[in-house]
Formats: C-alpha cells, sequence, structure tokens
C-alpha cells in the first residue's frame, strides 16, 4: 500500500499532534497519580481484614469476635483495640528521602485474609522522629511517638531502642 505526498503529510501531521497531546497530559496524569498516592495508605488495606499480628515476644490473634495476646506479655494493653488501630490507621508517605539505620527498633508481622504473603512492617529511629515502612516498598511513613508506641508496643518487641533525647 502506496501512500501519495498528501497522505505521509496527514500521518506526520497526526503523529506530531499525537506526541504533542502525549507529552502534555502525560506529564500531568502522572503528577496526579503521584499526588493520589501521597495522600494516604491505610495498614490494612479496603478489603482486606487483619486475622494476626505477630510481635517479637507475642502474637495478637484473632478467636472468633474476640482478640487475644498469645501468650499474654502485658496486661496493659487491649488486644481489640491495638488490632482495631491497625486497620484504621491511614499513613500518608514521607514525601523526602531519608537514611534510616540498618536495624529497626521494633518489627511486627502482619497476617490478612485471603491474603498468602505476610507484610512485615519495621519502626526506624531517627533522632527524636520515628518513620514506618513495609518490606519491599520503597515509600516510608513518619508517625508521631505515640503512634509508635501504640502500633508497635515497646514491651510487645524486643526493643533495641535508643536513649531518647
Amino acid at each position: 500500500m502506496a501512500l501519495s505526498r498528501r497522505g505521509w503529510n496527514n500521518v506526520i501531521i497526526y503523529s506530531v499532534l499525537a506526541m504533542l497531546l502525549l507529552f502534555y497530559f502525560a506529564p500531568k496524569h502522572l503528577m496526579t497519580l503521584r499526588q493520589q498516592h501521597l495522600q494516604s495508605f491505610k495498614l490494612v488495606p479496603d478489603g482486606y481484614v487483619l486475622v494476626q499480628l505477630q510481635f517479637d515476644r507475642t502474637d495478637l490473634q484473632q478467636a472468633g469476635p474476640v482478640w487475644r495476646f498469645q501468650p499474654v506479655v502485658d496486661d496493659r494493653i487491649n488486644p481489640a483495640e491495638l488490632a482495631d488501630l491497625w486497620q484504621q490507621t491511614e499513613l500518608k508517605p514521607w514525601p523526602q528521602q531519608i537514611e534510616l539505620s540498618p536495624q529497626p527498633i521494633r518489627k511486627v508481622a502482619v497476617l490478612l485474609a485471603g491474603d498468602t504473603n505476610v507484610s512485615q512492617w519495621a519502626l526506624y529511629q531517627n533522632g527524636r522522629d520515628f518513620y514506618l515502612k513495609k518490606q519491599g516498598f520503597v515509600d516510608i511513613f513518619q508517625v508521631t511517638t505515640s503512634q509508635a508506641d501504640q502500633l508497635i508496643p515497646a514491651s510487645l518487641s524486643h526493643t533495641t531502642e535508643k536513649q531518647r533525647p
């Protein structure tokens, strides 16, 4: 199939228009997607149900409608409140690159119903700031001191926490 000179001109014109549209709309679309991604991240995604949290010293398990620690290591922590906190917490990714220590101060494994993978979360301390990071993810999430203590209580973990200034 041979194109005439006029046909080739039309091909070139439409190709240039397509490229202009691509270069104009693609960056805006990518920026919108990135902003949506930065808005919030649920620790337990919608559509999933938390089944178990595995801390260093104990496991938080769901037994029917009741949450319990197995074994019990700290009577002051309400198992149902801790499970609810993990299911409801939304965090925003930290927009800046930060150097995290190679060793987290606390860790927890999260098991979700319908998901065969175990999500590993680690808590890092950098000065007075705390950061949560999910294994395999690039994003890190800054958390307050109280969020860090509530989400991964020190009494449930073998802590390597630095002295707080």
